[in-house]
Order: structure tokens, then C-alpha cells, then sequence
């Protein structure tokens, strides 16, 4: 099934190899893991999943002392190496800052089709409005809506998944270039020194230009 938010996420890849990488996993990937150690998570489907960079750096790494092994799929109908729709049931779907992407009058069947692989899903969900301008001058993120809106839409599955929204840009804890991972010749140059300044999810992205 083809709808326009979906058609215009698949141009934007094409035309952008360098965003929606999938960085937004490593904003919430203390609470990933934590939900993959309480719920002894084996199979996990990472739907919406971007350019999926960052499933060799949060999962299966052996570098890691105790760390469980996950098996992750990653799922992307918008970007075509990932497009193709997985079978079976998962342990655990993730769904991080999906839907936000997804034209309201799609919302609900979207929702049926991520719960049907499984009874856990984990939600990232942002309430405001996206940097990026898709090509058909429409902002990248296509229902903007409260998380009391969201919440009514999820009803159907209460019981069933837990969500995190996202309700300003200026969020909680530090952001380091959140919509896309493209350092600054500082940043580099702080890097190649191990530089003090340095947060941890800066040093965990560097290891992807290695």
C-alpha cells in the first residue's frame, strides 16, 4: 500500500544518503536495553529503521561484558534496502520516531501493521515539528499531534507497548546533532584527541566513521 507521506519519505532517502540514519536509537538506548534485559528479548524488529547505522554499534557488540545477543531486522518501507516486509513475530518492535512521519488518515492502519508482529512494542513519538522540508514543501513531519491524541489512537493496544513522547525541541538531557551525525571539523579535530569535552554519545557515533 502506497500513501503520500510514504512516497515522499522514500524520495527524501533517496535524495539524502546522509539523514534518517537511525540515530535516534542511540538517544533511547538505555531504555532499549532496558526493556530487552526485563523482558529477555531474543528477536527484535526495528520498524521505520532509516539507513539501520546504528544496529552493529547498539546491538549484538561483543565489546560489551554480559551484554544480551539480540537478533535484530530491520524494516523501512520508505527506504528500499529495508523495504521488504518481514514474516513471523518478534519478542519486541521497535518504533522509534516513526509515526510522527506517517500522514494522519494512515495512523491507525499503520498501528495494526506494527502490532501484528508483536504484543511489545516500544514508541518513540515527537510532538512538534521536524527540521527537514520534504520535497513537496511539506515539513517532514506529518501529524503533529499531543500525546493525549496519540495516547486515544493507541487505546486499541493498551497493555501492549510502551511510549516515550517527545513534546519540545529543547528535550531533557543534552542532543548532539540529533537529526542527522555529521561532525564538525572541531568535532573531528576533538576526536582524533580523545578530547575531554567529549560526551559519550559523541565517541559511540565516531566509531561509525572508522
Amino acid at each position: 500500500m502506497s500513501y503520500e507521506s510514504l512516497e515522499e519519505a522514500q524520495k527524501y532517502h533517496i535524495q539524502n544518503k546522509t539523514h534518517w540514519i537511525g540515530e535516534s536509537l542511540g538517544e533511547y538506548k538505555h531504555q532499549i536495553w532496558d526493556v530487552i534485559a526485563r523482558k529477555n528479548v531474543k528477536t527484535l524488529l526495528d520498524y521505520g529503521c532509516g539507513k539501520a547505522h546504528f544496529h552493529k554499534l547498539l546491538f549484538n557488540n561483543s565489546k560489551t561484558p554480559g551484554a544480551p545477543t539480540v537478533k535484530i531486522t530491520p524494516y523501512d518501507p520508505a527506504y528500499f534496502p529495508f523495504a521488504e516486509k518481514p514474516t513471523g513475530k518478534f519478542d519486541l518492535v521497535l518504533c522509534i520516531d516513526v509515526m510522527e512521519h506517517v500522514q494522519e488518515d494512515q495512523i491507525s492502519n499503520v498501528l495494526e501493521d506494527i502490532f501484528s508482529f508483536s504484543n511489545d512494542v516500544f514508541f518513540t513519538i515527537t510532538c512538534y515539528k521536524a527540521t527537514q522540508t520534504l520535497l513537496n514543501g511539506k515539513n517532514a513531519h506529518y501529524t503533529i499531534k499531543k500525546p493525549e491524541w496519540w495516547k486515544e489512537k493507541l487505546k486499541p493496544y493498551d497493555g501492549k507497548y510502551i511510549a516515550v513522547f517527545q513534546t519540545r525541541p529543547s528535550r531533557g538531557e543534552p542532543i548532539i546533532n540529533k537529526e542527522e551525525w555529521n561532525p564538525s571539523a572541531e568535532t573531528l579535530g576533538k576526536l582524533k584527541k580523545n578530547h575531554k569535552t567529549l560526551d559519550e554519545s559523541q565517541k559511540e557515533k565516531a566509531k561509525l566513521l572508522k
